[in-house]
Formats: C-alpha cells, structure tokens, sequence
C-alpha cells in the first residue's frame, strides 16, 4: 500500500494551488481555534464609538500572541503571514478598509462572519470545518489507530464517516455521503494517510488537514507559497503587489459582497475596500441629486485648466480600527462619491465631489477608482489625499 509513495509525497513540497490554499486555510483555522482558546481570548466581540464588533481581534494584539508564542520569528513576518492569511480570504478587516496591519485595527476571520467567497473549494472548507469541529467531540472518530504494526496519527475510518454524516443529518444516505467525503478530498480538506486512494465507503485511513498543521509553525504558511502564488507579495515596508487574479489589483468579490449591494454591472461603482460588511460601520447615507451634480462628468484637462473653479487642497485621513469612512468612484479623475458623516473622513474635512489628485504621494488622476483604492489600501494607516474641490 506504500511502497510508491515517495513520488506523490515529495510533489507536495510544491503543491497545485488549490491544494495549497486548502493548506493555508487549514493553517489559517487552526489559528482562529487557538486565538479563541487561550486564557483571555483575543477574538471577542468589541465595541468602538458605541458600535459592536463582534468577533474581532487587533491586528497588533495578534502580532504581539505571534511573537510571545514563538509562532513567528519577527513582527514583519507575522504582518507578512497575517496578509497571506487575508489574501486567501482567510481573514479581513471588519470594514475592508484595510490590509493586515500591526496596529489597532479590527479584523476578523471569515468562519466567524460567515463571509466566506462563493467559490466551491471555499465551500467545501467550510463545510469540512464545521464536520471536523464536530467530530472532534467525538472523540472515537479522530484517533490515533494501528494496522500492521505502523501507527496512523489522528485518522479516521472512511466508511465510519459516512456512518456518522447519516447519523448526524450531515447526509441523507450513503451515497450522499460518499459524495460528501469524495468532495472533501478533492477540495484537500481531508485525504488518504498514504494518498493511494480517492474517498471510499470502506475500511480505509483518512485525514483532515487540521490534523497536520497542529504540529507546524505558523510561519510554515509561506514555505507554501513557494512555487505559485495568487499574487506577488507586498512587503512589510509598503511596495505594491501585483494585481490579482481578476486583473484589476482587487480581491474578488464573493457573492457575500454582491448582495451587499455593489452591483456589478455598474462599471463606476467602487468594489474595492471601502463598503462595509453588513452590521459593522453605520450605512452611509444616499447621496442627493445635487451632492451628485458636484461630481458631475469631467476630464482631468478640465478639472486642471488654468481658472478652473476649483481649488486644491490636502487632506489627511487616520483611519479608525473600522476603516477611513469614505467611498470613491469613476475613473480619469476618480471622485468622492460617499462620506460617513460618523466616520475619519468627514472628521478630516472629506467632502462628497472631490476630485483624487493623489494617494500618499502618488499621482492618481489617471487612474481608475479601483486603483486608487488599491494604493490606499496598502498605504500606511493616515491616507494623505490632495483633492481638488470645487470653490462655492
């Protein structure tokens, strides 16, 4: 039974992307158990501005456990894991306003807000974490079992599975069961000890991946990356990455996100970090028919003739641990489409209309607004704007 191993176990050294995200996810879960395990938990349900965040964690208090628990030799290699994690969709800021930053800052993962992208593999692990979370209280289903005199750590028994999925209305029949445990496999949620057999109705050894990455250091997610990667990444000292899959420099939009309300036929409207998740910050008011007149069509040549009727000004805008409270859209110049009459920006004199003549230093005007909401995105904490506005 193992005797052609060594080929299938040395492949996964450089595994196919799709198993490698099942790793990162996996290590990624492990994480959030213990972040809520420990004796003061850092995942709790946190308030800020009378407004609940619930399930969150700091950004810089889970740096702190990283380093304090040596599951990271450096506070930029714990950043630098934390934004793998997120890029993986593992975790996010409670707003989308944010990368993984060592600061106060609220995060949170997405098995604790059920935001997972509608992607099947997404879903498969899901599923598979809430089946393995139980069966973990089931202690006689996970252990540690012998068959010819070798040990098999922490396995299972296929056909018990599905057992256990009819049983426990995981599963309707066996079959269905089986389809379950087959889907499982192949999203890398769970395998075969010796990974000589697809998912079986039969007296046959698996695994969850949990499982594995008990025993392995956290920073252990970035010798995953070696080989393919979803993107370049970022380093901690603040260069861009390049763009995602989708083309655009913007994560994906699940479908979560869709529902949220940014149509995605609408090729002006803002996808990127700026809308909050649903119960986070307060819904930003509709703008006006005459809020929307001030940011009417307009080319950067207009917008920056000589005796234009605007007038430049400089903004900074520190975000607060829910975001910076701000929506842009358009494109050539990008505009300020929506501000949180709460929120950092309009503490920092944002108003709706203005026109992005730069992002932290760097000239905007010919971008569209998913760049320029990517630039703020990856920028330091305090975005620095310079908009144009239009004089009264």
């Amino acid at each position: 039974m193992q005797r052609h191993n060594t080929e299938i176990r040395n492949h996964r050294v450089s595994p196919p992307s799709s198993q490698r995200k099942m790793d990162i996810m996996a290590i990624g879960e492990e994480l959030r158990l213990r972040l809520h395990a420990v004796d003061e938990p850092l995942i709790k349900d946190r308030r800020y501005h009378l407004k609940l965040y619930p399930s969150s964690f700091v950004g810089q208090e889970v740096v702190d456990w990283l380093i304090k628990n040596r599951e990271a030799e450096s506070r930029e290699q714990a950043v630098e894991v934390m934004r793998t994690l997120q890029d993986y969709n593992v975790l996010h800021h409670v707003c989308d306003d944010h990368e993984f930053k060592d600061e106060f800052l609220f995060y949170r993962f997405r098995k604790d807000d059920g935001t997972y992208p509608d992607e099947s593999d997404s879903a498969a692990f899901a599923r598979g974490q809430r089946i393995y979370s139980r069966l973990k209280l089931d202690k006689s289903m996970i252990k540690d079992r012998k068959y010819h005199l070798k040990s098999y750590k922490k396995c299972f028994v296929g056909k018990e599975l599905v057992d256990w999925l009819v049983a426990n209305g995981e599963a309707s029949t066996r079959d269905e069961g089986l389809r379950e445990g087959r889907e499982l496999l192949e999203a890398g949620v769970i395998h075969h000890v010796c990974d000589d057999h697809h998912f079986r109705d039969e007296f046959l050894f698996y695994r969850f991946k949990n499982d594995e990455v008990e025993t392995k250091k956290f920073s252990d997610v970035l010798s995953l990356l070696k080989g393919m990667s979803p993107r370049v990444r970022r380093n901690t000292k603040g260069r861009s990455r390049k763009e995602t899959a989708n083309g655009t420099g913007t994560p994906k939009r699940s479908g979560t996100q869709r529902e949220r309300g940014c149509d995605e036929d609408d090729e002006n409207a803002v996808y990127t970090p700026m809308h909050p998740a649903p119960g986070d910050r307060q819904p930003m008011p509709v703008p006006s028919p005459s809020e929307e007149q001030v940011a009417q069509p307009m080319t950067v040549d207009q917008l920056m003739a000589p005796g234009a009727p605007f007038i430049k000004k400089t903004v900074k805008v520190a975000s607060d641990p829910v975001g910076y409270g701000f929506v842009i859209r358009g494109s050539q110049p990008v505009h300020v489409h929506t501000v949180d009459p709460a929120g950092p920006a309009a503490v920092a004199g944002l108003t709706v209309g203005e026109y992005l003549i730069s992002v932290n230093g760097q000239d905007v005007l010919n971008l569209t607004h998913t760049e320029a909401a990517r630039l703020i995105l990856i920028g330091p904490t305090t975005a620095t704007l310079v908009t144009m506005k239009k004089k009264v």
